[in-house]
């Protein structure tokens, strides 16, 4: 099993927090191998990161990208529900991971740092997609976005924060070719960065997944699950900065971080 994330400095304690749950929910953690894509993440919290990987017994790879690969992409500000989101351009380091990576692996599971796992991520991963380019949770969006990207109004939008790659497909296909061509030739358009791009190339060609495996804010005002596998703390509210409905989650797996226990040894 190949898990792929991508993080800043800043967001380096939130990525711990994901990857802890990650593998303490992970029945069987035999050849599931980690790699973080980062450009400016520190020594300390690189070190931080692989103590918790290290406690599974297991081995965090960092693959170390130019901190100036995406400057000329715009990062941005928009609107999530009420609220005013700003992007991050370590979004777009999914976008280039079948170049990252070895040949010889054709599937991922790409997770955002800003999220928590509550079950067994393997059950997620054995879902076949040999027929996909990828697996992803689908996301309401308007059906004025829709009509902007040129997608379909039979296609549905889905949510990049958690998304089963097929990176055979992706190779063969050029795909981040196609999306980052895509980022250039249509700014106006993109709002949601990478995500946008994603979708308007790939929307007839992935797999739509439970909503469970990838639980926002907004999947929240859609469907009620009682107890989502993955918590997915999308949009401006997060557990760390307001009272998130999954606050108690999210610092459930902190008080067992390297950053709470150094927080409170202060």
């Amino acid at each position: 099993m190949y898990i792929v994330t991508a993080s800043s400095d800043g967001y380096a304690q939130h990525m711990g927090v994901m990857l802890h749950s990650l593998l303490e929910n992970l029945d069987n953690k035999t050849d599931t191998h980690i790699f973080i894509i980062e450009a400016n993440i520190s020594s300390e919290n690189k070190c931080k990161l692989e103590r918790i990987v290290e406690r599974f017994n297991l081995q965090a790879k960092f693959i170390t990208v130019d901190d100036n690969l995406f400057n000329s992409f715009d990062t941005g500000i928009f609107w999530f529900g009420s609220k005013l989101c700003y992007g991050s351009k370590e979004a777009y380091y999914r976008i280039i991971i079948p170049d990252l990576l070895s040949k010889d692996i054709t599937k991922v599971l790409y997770l955002d740092c800003d999220l928590i796992v509550e079950e067994d991520i393997s059950t997620l991963w054995n879902i076949n997609i040999d027929d996909y380019f990828l697996a992803a949770t689908e996301e309401g969006i308007k059906k004025k976005r829709k009509k902007t990207l040129s997608i379909p109004k039979k296609s549905s939008y889905f949510n990049a924060g958690v998304l089963l790659i097929n990176l055979q497909k992706w190779r063969e296909n050029n795909i981040p070719i196609q999306v980052i061509q895509y980022i250039k030739d249509n700014p106006t358009k993109i709002d949601y960065m990478d995500q946008d791009a994603l979708n308007a190339i790939l929307h007839d060609k992935w797999l739509k997944l439970d909503p469970k495996w990838n639980y926002t804010n907004e999947s929240k005002r859609r469907i009620h699950i009682e107890n989502p596998a993955i918590i997915h703390f999308a949009g401006a509210d997060k557990p760390w900065n307001s009272e998130h409905p999954f606050k108690k989650e999210y610092f459930k797996y902190l008080s067992s971080s390297l950053w709470e226990q150094e927080n409170e040894s202060i």
